[in-house]
């Protein structure tokens, strides 16, 4: 009887099983979860301080979300880092954005910088970029900062304010994770940060390749993966209210 190569027989079969495998690893890859550092501090990443939010805000959902993990802390490798929050559909027609300097207990010393901005009142996830100029020195390595995102709901009573907080330290490269990031391909580049633990860096440059490419359903599927990971699902389906970054 003549005998049967059943290794020629499966190979075809696996070479195609690998190519499905390897279709499928953009979507899992830049889907994977985030890996948040271990250390933990306080913070609100959902608003409060008015007494009646409901008066200012309009809609579901009805809260105003700093996108950081929930420990508070998000890490970046960027001398002047881009910052995301949910801005809930809202009567207000200001926000304000600060960013302080703390002493080693935590406490806020120094506004080092802080802009308000006007708004529509349309529900979507917005961001701001720390301007890169003389008036604001690049972030330090291994420090830490807190920023801050308010709703103005009343200008005359500030007491109104919806406001949401959080930390920022930047972090250096490693070595290795700088040679990767070289050489990765867009969609790569958030894995690495992700499983990193690199917050601000893997929000950033999703949400840029988001904007680039709105109708990609990979980049849909990766956004709302992220938000899951740190507990925000809530607000995954949420549009992206910035403009494209040059």
């Amino acid at each position: 009887m003549r005998s049967v190569n059943r290794s020629a027989i499966a190979a075809p079969w696996v070479g195609v099983l690998l190519g499905l495998m390897v279709c499928g690893l953009p979507v899992v890859a830049m889907a994977a979860e985030f890996q948040p550092p271990q250390r933990g501090v306080p913070g609100r990443r959902e608003g409060g301080g008015t007494r009646n939010p409901f008066a200012c805000i309009q809609g579901s959902p009805s809260q105003l979300i700093a996108l950081q993990p929930a420990t508070n802390l998000g890490l970046t490798t960027a001398a002047y880092p881009r910052f995301f929050w949910f801005m809930p559909k809202s009567k207000a027609k200001l926000a304000e954005f600060t960013l302080f300097e703390v002493d080693e207990r935590g406490e806020d010393r120094t506004s080092l910088y802080k802009t308000t901005f006007s708004i529509d009142g349309t529900a979507g996830v917005a961001s701001l970029s720390l301007p890169s100029n003389a008036t604001l020195p690049p972030l330090v390595v291994g420090k830490d900062y807190r920023w801050s995102v308010s709703l103005v709901c009343s200008a005359s009573d500030r007491s109104k304010d919806i406001t949401v907080d959080g930390w920022v330290q930047r972090v250096a490269v490693k070595a290795d994770l700088a040679k990767q990031l070289a050489t990765a391909k867009p969609s790569d580049r958030v894995r690495l940060y992700a499983s990193n633990g690199i917050w601000f860096d893997t929000v950033t440059t999703l949400a840029d390749q988001r904007c680039t490419n709105p109708k990609d359903a990979a980049l849909t599927k990766s956004w709302t993966a992220l938000l899951q990971s740190v507990q925000l699902g809530t607000i995954a389906d949420q549009p992206l209210l910035q403009q494209c970054q040059k």
